[in-house]
């Protein structure tokens, strides 16, 4: 009977360690001057696959249950969608003129995408793939990022120098909270209840207060900023600055910078790696990713992409 119950235990360790052994996670990077995507393995730190989306691919945005990742195509006006088993577009959605940023309900059902040309908000169902609302926002929509509850919309408006509360459903505006010069990336800080919004021309980050709806800090970082990824666990935030081809290391209490990171040229597109470990950025001009250690604060890898790699929005998933 002993021996019965060892075995039954050893055969559900062999079970767990294999499942484990399973998961995933990949990384996914828009190349916008090649029109694909590379789907980095983060575990042996290479390219495992090429996926052709549509033209000129810049924002990605993950589903919370990593079944699909949808990629943004201003050149052909359109959303790739990708299933993450088969590594493959299963769908392509036309949207707009210039659809851009992205972001998701925590629930996976509502995809909301920016257009840069047509200043609107475009609702897109993802069980049928189907547009299902669209609304008007400001001048220029570059970021958009959604309320932990989903009832409201965060929309940077490049354009006009502000970001819109919009109710998300509805697409009634609620407020307009002016901010630094040519805001683009824009990320929720869900346990402080602040977004921190990057402002492109005066190389800056707002902190704007989510509950009062009103600015309560800024901070400067480098030239020609893009967003802002956090790290909650060491009480960072890291900022990528495409001109100075560096990212911030900034201290989330104070805003004070710790540190600046060399990475590749021009980088854009930044994420935190799910065990909290590293970060992966996109460098747009030389066609790479950097992974920086998030305790030592240097860079470990580099890994060749494609021509132009972006990778706006949150791009690693764990399958």
């Amino acid at each position: 009977m002993e021996v019965r119950f060892k075995n039954f235990l050893f055969t559900l360790l062999f079970w767990a360690l294999a499942n484990s052994a399973l998961a995933q996670n990949l990384a996914f990077i828009t190349n916008q001057l090649e029109n694909t995507v590379s789907v980095i393995d983060t575990a042996n730190k290479s390219v495992i696959k090429t996926i052709e989306v549509g033209i000129k691919p810049a924002g990605v945005v993950a589903s919370f249950d990593n079944e699909y990742v949808y990629v943004s195509n201003p050149g052909n006006q359109e959303v790739s969608v990708i299933h993450t088993d088969s590594l493959a577009v299963v769908k392509s959605i036309k949207v707009g003129q210039a659809p851009l940023a992205m972001t998701l309900s925590h629930d996976d059902k509502k995809l909301f995408v920016a257009d840069w040309h047509m200043d609107t908000v475009f609702t897109i169902n993802t069980q049928s793939f189907e547009i299902e609302n669209e609304f008007p926002v400001g001048d220029a929509p570059s970021g958009i990022t959604i309320s932990n509850d989903d009832k409201t919309l965060f929309v940077a408006n490049k354009k006009d120098n502000a970001v819109l509360f919009v109710d998300s459903t509805s697409g009634k505006i609620k407020s307009e909270i002016k901010v630094g010069k040519a805001p683009f990336g824009i990320t929720p800080d869900y346990d402080k209840h602040l977004l921190y919004v990057v402002n492109v021309q005066s190389e800056d980050v707002t902190v704007i207060d989510i509950k009062n709806a009103k600015v309560i800090n800024s901070f400067p970082v480098d030239t020609f900023p893009y967003i802002v990824v956090i790290d909650e666990v060491r009480n960072h935030l890291f900022v990528t600055n495409k001109r100075d081809s560096s990212v911030s290391v900034v201290d989330r209490t104070s805003y004070e910078e710790i540190k600046k990171i060399y990475v590749g040229e021009m980088p854009e597109g930044i994420n935190m790696h799910p065990d909290g470990q590293s970060l992966y950025v996109a460098n747009w001009f030389d066609g790479t990713v950097s992974v920086i250690d998030t305790n030592t604060l240097e860079v470990t890898e580099t890994i060749e992409t494609g021509e132009g790699s972006r990778a706006y929005g949150q791009f690693i998933i764990e399958r």
